[in-house]
Formats: structure tokens, sequence, C-alpha cells
């Protein structure tokens, strides 16, 4: 099992959609430091945990949308093999809508719908 605990890992505020938005905590920035390279090392069978309330208050759509739907919609990876590979924890009540606000948004991407170019 690998974590990713966005709190301590990532960022206290995490926001905005890409690099360019100039947040220095966006989903784009999540999903290839972070998230991306976590799923290439992961070995058949493993989970990533990812552990949403240590830290931070609360995340945007744009946010949740860019750093793991985007995981699909660049064509790194089908929604069903990553909705298996993700395990969402946190112990806040409060924090079961993110849970399915990501798994929407995982469910509803198009697979390789764009092509992914960094706005770094």
């Amino acid at each position: 099992m690998q974590t990713i605990n966005i709190g301590q890992c990532f960022s206290l505020d995490p926001s905005g959609r890409f690099y360019s938005d100039d947040s220095g905590a966006s989903g784009e920035q999540f999903r290839e430091e972070h998230l991306l390279p976590a799923l290439q090392n992961l070995q058949p069978g493993e989970k990533i945990i990812v552990i949403l309330d240590d830290g931070p208050e609360s995340y945007g759509s744009s946010f949740l949308t860019e750093g793991f739907a985007g995981i699909v919609k660049y064509g790194y990876m089908e929604a069903r093999p990553l909705l298996d590979a993700l395990e969402i924890e946190y112990t806040d009540p409060d924090y079961e809508f993110f849970e399915k606000k990501i798994k929407k948004y995982i469910s509803e991407a198009k697979f390789a719908s764009k092509d992914y170019k960094s706005t770094k």
C-alpha cells in the first residue's frame, strides 16, 4: 500500500486546476507530481490510500477534477482500474462529500479525450 496524505505531502490549501493558476497547489500539480507517480509504481493488487482530511478544510471541484479525473481524461488509466486502485480515507464524515465527488468525476471522465500539455 502506498499512502498520499494530501495535507502532509502536498498542501493544506489545494486549489485550482492548472499550474498556470498560480495557486502553488493545483490539481494538475497534484496529479503529475504525486498521484501519477504513485500509480506508475503500483504493484498488481496494490492500492493507493488517499487521505483527505489531515489538514485541508475543503477541496474545489477544479482541483478534484484535474487532480483525479485528469488521469482518465489524459489517457493515463481508464476509470474502472483507477477507481479500483484508490482507497479514499477520512475520519471526518463531512469529507464523504469529497470522496463522492472524486468518484463521480473519475466515472464521468472520457478516456484519452484530451492531449496533455503542461501549463507549467
